[in-house]
């Protein structure tokens, strides 16, 4: 969500240097992004600066590049503490710039670097991909006949993948069966399960379950690049509210995201480019992502809400648009009943910060 406030910025001001802090999982999503000079990884985010030797060099080293301008695009404290460390000349925060709630994370990336003028098509993200992920994808899809879904199930931190499918913005595997059932009989599409090594048991019981050959999965299969070429060459992806789902969204690929407890109107993925159908319906303790109602939460009635009938449906019309070139680039559709107007502050994506070095 990052890329499109790199772009912009490159673009009106080409003489300046721009270094980029990220998480080390998010650094392998920008190799080849062209719109900054320097990528810098932090990835023990969560120890104190005297406890992490990490940190102290990476406090030398960006306060060695005497930064006039530094945009922190993250509210949690440990953040601010590293920025003042860096000592750039000016930084620039939501604290400073503000945050509206009511307009999406892009939007407010831009407006903390004093960006307020911009098209809808300055809002793309970007995920620039090598030959090298390309022919991954290849190899995986050659043999498969036309149309492929993609459906992800999997969601959130690594450490916090148990049950899963019960949890915030999980959907229940028998939903998914249902789904995939419902693909099989009424379409000729093959489908893809994908995921990381920790969503191998979610995938592997759903493939036992439904034991067809036009069912396959490459979850734990895949790195991040690979994963974004294999999305970037189906027809159709599926997905939770999720990092694939934006992934789709960045590289063009038709997307049916199932949306619970996020921020609908900060964090949906959004495109000029992919056609997207948000499936969302509202209730009474949505969203509580990022909020105090998140941690006692014990069953997500807003992802239970999701019927893999409503999926299938969106489906159909997604891959029938495509066949007959109805498809109109950047269509945002939302089913369910809309949200009601989100208010609110969110944990950012990532730490940013520009130079212009003389």
């Amino acid at each position: 969500m990052v890329t499109p406030l790199l772009r912009l910025m490159h673009k009106r001001h080409p003489e300046t240097e721009i270094d980029l802090l990220v998480s080390g999982l998010a650094a392998p999503l920008l190799r080849f992004n062209h719109h900054f000079n320097n990528l810098y990884t932090l990835c023990s985010r969560n120890l104190p600066i005297a406890l992490s030797p990490e940190k102290r060099h990476l406090i030398r080293q960006l306060r060695a590049r005497r930064y006039d301008l530094a945009l922190l695009l993250e509210s949690a404290p440990r953040y601010r503490r590293l920025l003042y460390r860096i000592r750039p000349v000016t930084a620039i925060s939501f604290k400073e710039a503000g945050f509206d709630a009511r307009k999406h994370v892009i939007v407010n990336f831009l407006h903390v670097a004093g960006i307020h003028a911009y098209s809808p098509e300055d809002l793309n993200m970007e995920l620039p991909l090598s030959a090298d992920d390309d022919a991954f994808a290849g190899k995986i899809l050659r043999d498969l006949p036309r149309p492929i879904i993609g459906i992800h199930v999997g969601w959130g931190p690594r450490g916090q993948k148990k049950h899963q499918e019960s949890r915030l913005r999980g959907w229940n595997h028998k939903n998914f069966v249902r789904l995939i059932h419902n693909i099989l009989e009424h379409t000729d599409a093959s489908m893809i399960l994908t995921g990381s090594q920790e969503d191998v048991n979610d995938t592997k019981r759903i493939h036992r379950i439904v034991s067809n050959p036009r069912l396959h999965s490459i979850a734990g299969l895949t790195r991040i690049r690979e994963l974004a070429s294999v999305i970037k060459n189906l027809d159709l992806l599926v997905s939770v509210d999720s990092g694939p789902g934006h992934m789709a969204a960045a590289v063009g690929t038709p997307l049916v995201v199932l949306w619970g407890p996020g921020w609908l109107s900060q964090t949906r993925p959004i495109s000029n480019i992919a056609p997207i159908r948000v499936l969302h319906h509202t209730v009474p303790c949505a969203p509580c992502q990022i909020t105090p109602l998140q941690k006692s939460c014990r069953r997500n009635i807003c992802m239970e809400a999701i019927t893999p009938e409503e999926v299938f449906a969106e489906i159909q019309k997604l891959l029938s648009q495509s066949e007959e070139g109805l498809i109109k680039n950047g269509s945002i559709e939302f089913a369910g009943k809309s949200a009601k107007p989100l208010q609110g502050y969110i944990r950012s994506i990532a730490a940013m910060s520009s130079s212009g070095v003389t």
